[in-house]
């Protein structure tokens, strides 16, 4: 059998052993300069590189300095930058109308701000108050339409009656023939002023002949009596301690009552002859209005002569000098 040559030729290697070698020396060498390559450039890429632009502004923004804010020096889209800058524009705006008012050039701006005001009513004139309207003793009006104040002493305040056992007339009578007016059952009796009815004799009845008898047997003494002698009756409470009484009446007016307010003028009753004794002896021959004017617990006029007692009513119904 023969032999394997050294030179190398035969068996599975193809050329000479050598170039085996060489070839494996080779593919080493080269597979040792790639991993050295490798190594340099990651020792490489651990090295701090230089900052870029953006992480600069990005560290400004994290740790901004006192001259310069941060929000300043950070770049913002166009968008964003311009819906911030609105507000600081606005908040410029209203610091700089705060400082310097504005100066409106005209008034209609001011005028047109102000809210509309309602036109009111005119207040209607009024007249002065009537001399000594304060006075509660002051502004009556006669209470017969166009009668006058009599100048007959025994139909004024103050006038004896001698047969009322030395009595004293307390009021002013009003007569046809003294009054300068007609006064019989159908004359209407008017309020001196406006006040409270507290006496209406709506259900009064005539004197009788006995109840004459019964006066002459008392010799008229008596409040009660008195009160007889006036025959129907309305008073009229004014305030103040004031009351006016209107006696003699035919007949009240419907509708007058105690406990109504009546008006100045207003009727409430008419003239007649009550109480006295020609109301069943001579019926109409006696017809008249007896008022009084009363303060407190006396009348106007009381402890004056007839005279001045007349004075002190014509005051009363404004018709002094």
């Amino acid at each position: 059998m023969a032999q394997r040559r050294d030179s190398g030729e035969g068996g599975w290697l193809i050329g000479p052993t050598w170039l085996y070698v060489a070839a494996a020396i080779v593919i080493f060498t080269a597979a040792a300069a790639v991993a050295i390559v490798q190594a340099t450039s990651s020792d490489e890429a651990a090295e701090p590189q230089p900052a870029q632009p953006s992480a600069i502004a990005e560290a400004q923004q994290a740790a901004p300095t006192d001259a310069e804010p941060a929000v300043a020096a950070q770049p913002q889209p166009a968008d964003e930058a311009a819906a911030q800058s609105e507000p600081a524009q606005s908040q410029q705006q209203e610091l700089a109308q705060q400082e310097e008012p504005a100066v409106n050039e005209t008034e209609e701006p001011a005028q047109a701000a102000q809210p509309e005001v309602e036109a009111q009513p005119a207040v209607p004139e009024q007249s002065a108050p009537a001399p000594g309207a304060g006075n509660p003793l002051r502004g009556f009006v006669i209470p017969i339409a166009g009668a006058c104040i009599t100048e007959f002493p025994g139909h004024l305040p103050g006038s004896p009656r001698t047969y009322r056992n030395d009595g004293i007339h307390e009021g002013i009578d009003f007569y046809q023939w003294a009054s300068c007016t007609t006064v019989d059952y159908a004359t209407e009796v008017l309020a001196a002023k406006a006040g409270l009815v507290i006496r209406a004799d709506v259900d009064y009845v005539d004197i009788t002949p006995a109840d004459w008898d019964r006066f002459i047997a008392a010799g008229w003494e008596g409040e009660e009596i008195l009160d007889e002698l006036r025959g129907r009756q309305v008073y009229i409470d004014h305030g103040r301690g004031i009351v006016t009484r209107y006696a003699h009446l035919s007949a009240i007016a419907v509708g007058v009552a105690a406990g109504i307010t009546v008006e100045q003028g207003q009727v409430i009753g008419y003239a007649g002859e009550s109480g006295q004794q020609e109301v069943y002896a001579n019926p109409g021959t006696d017809i008249h209005l007896h008022f009084e004017i009363r303060v407190g617990d006396g009348w106007l006029g009381e402890g004056e002569s007839p005279e001045a007692a007349r004075s002190l009513y014509l005051q009363a119904f404004g018709l002094a000098d």
